[in-house]
């Protein structure tokens, strides 16, 4: 059957627009070059190669079909940018020691488009490598070290094409042996989010240098310089500094994920975030927030591409959260790597992600303190915490719940009713000494009035009935209540 030169033209057409597809389709072109052979061989020629000429390197990218000295090569050259890459060899088919106009027209259109390919996946593994190199440099070679407090971190590139993103994590000791800690990810990939992603890191260093005492202004610092790029960029990010002595650290967010925070007790919660990303308005609006990391506890920073991976944010949440109950478990001695680990499973990373570790040491204390912003969050992760610190001590089952029941009942007070408007610091002291553990509860509030309803005001009686002392002293901007338990034990155990 005689095929028209319209049917021709018009299967050639076809043919050059799938390649064209699969082409554009991935950067690795040996996986590409496959299936273009695929649609040649045996449709248009009986053999397929390409050669490439890479850094003085001669070398077969791929080949299907007969390519003997035997037979008939027909050669195409492929140029791009007006640089010769190598060449695109065809069998043609029966022997044929000459190709007619149709096919050799087809195939030096095929030519160029794969030159145009294998030089645009050239042209994106060169910047690759060059943002992959400087993200790397950028991220610290070491972190701080502490005998209370250990840090880890790790950073995993998304598996897709090995996109480069702007991910960060960072931490670094101030001059008054506290310290700062950031991690943030920049709207994008490639070699721009890469540099976008040195300045904002840097810009939180000298942001803390000279202020260090709030992170919130801190962010607002770094929002001012990425503002001040001619092309603005989003940038999400936390901000946070820890006293390793105490293992209380304060934070701020700029539309970053919530941090996680794990118990040895494998209670596992998400700590408040806020503010908007960096780079969209004057102001991020973000707020300071503070917790005390319980002993043996960890507390986790990442990036989205941890939560993402499976494109349901809320589902990736709950893997996080499982991941981490289990890394208190099993740990690792690596946990920020082990966390991905498990977070990831069998499936790839669609984006890269990052992640920092902090965990306190375990060691058991005689006596218990505990900072936490006031906010109901906090109410039971400080329970749990006191409950474990009461069995170390050796307090026996009615001690232990007198204990945490009052001391319950009087920070749920301090975290309803000192900050009205915008949530203040309670502290939370417990001192082990002279036949008593002497409690003290503080805020720097102004309390509100307390609501009329039937169930309110039993805390207060309830406190007196539980433990042998309770005093109370406020006034304007500070209130602190004082509780004593009879107790002449001094066990600890680990």
């Amino acid at each position: 059957m005689t095929v028209s030169e319209s049917d021709r033209l018009a299967l050639g057409l076809r043919f050059l627009s799938s390649a064209s597809n699969v082409l554009a389709s991935s950067f690795d072109y040996a996986a590409t070059l496959k299936r273009v052979s695929e649609l040649t061989v045996p449709a248009f020629g009986a053999g397929f190669a390409v050669e490439l000429d890479e850094f003085g390197t001669h070398s077969v990218v791929f080949t299907t079909g007969p390519l003997d000295p035997d037979e008939a090569v027909f050669t195409f050259p492929l140029v791009a940018r007006e640089r010769t890459l190598g060449a695109l060899c065809i069998v043609g088919h029966h022997g044929s020691g000459k190709l007619d106009d149709f096919h050799n027209q087809l195939f030096a259109e095929l030519a160029v488009r794969i030159a145009v390919a294998i030089d645009s996946a050239q042209i994106y593994a060169r910047e690759h490598r060059v943002a992959d190199t400087l993200q790397r440099a950028l991220l610290p070679e070491q972190l701080p070290e502490h005998e209370l407090v250990h840090f880890d971190a790790a950073y995993i590139p998304a598996t897709e094409e090995a996109i480069v993103g702007g991910d960060w994590y960072d931490a670094f000791t101030l001059p008054d042996g506290r310290i700062a800690l950031s991690i943030g990810d920049v709207a994008g990939h490639g070699l721009r989010a890469a540099i976008v992603m040195g300045e904002v890191r840097q810009a939180f260093r000298a942001a803390a240098a000279l202020n260090p005492t709030s992170p919130s202004v801190v962010l607002e610092r770094a929002n001012t310089i990425v503002n001040m790029r001619q092309s603005p960029i989003m940038v999400t990010a936390i901000f946070g500094i820890i006293d390793p002595a105490t293992a209380t650290i304060t934070y701020a967010a700029a539309g970053h994920p919530s941090p996680v925070l794990a118990l040895p007790c494998m209670m596992v919660e998400r700590l408040p975030t806020g503010g908007i990303p960096l780079g969209i308005a004057d102001s991020i609006d973000a707020t300071d927030w503070s917790f005390t990391i319980p002993p043996g506890a960890y507390l986790a920073f990442y990036t989205d591409g941890l939560i993402e991976h499976s494109k349901d944010v809320v589902e990736g949440e709950e893997q996080l959260v499982a991941a981490m109950r289990a890394e208190i478990i099993d740990r690792s001695t690596t946990p920020a790597l082990s966390l991905m680990r498990r977070v990831f499973g069998q499936s790839k990373n669609s984006d890269d992600a990052a992640a920092l570790f902090v965990a306190t040491s375990d060691a058991p204390r005689s006596d218990f303190a505990f900072d936490f912003s006031a906010i109901p969050l906090a109410v039971p992760i400080v329970r749990r915490t006191l409950n474990r610190y009461a069995m170390r001590l050796g307090l026996d089952e009615d001690r232990t719940y007198a204990l945490i029941t009052a001391v319950g009942e009087a920070m749920a007070n301090a975290v309803e009713h000192a900050y009205p408007e915008r949530p203040g610091i309670v502290r939370l002291r417990v001192a082990n000494g002279g036949g008593a553990l002497h409690v003290t509860i503080e805020d720097d509030g102004r309390w509100k009035q307390a609501q009329k309803r039937d169930e309110r005001g039993r805390g207060l009686p309830l406190m007196r009935a539980l433990m042998d002392g309770v005093e109370i002293r406020t006034n304007q901007s500070h209130t602190t209540i004082s509780l004593t338990m009879a107790w002449n034990g001094t066990a600890l155990s680990a």
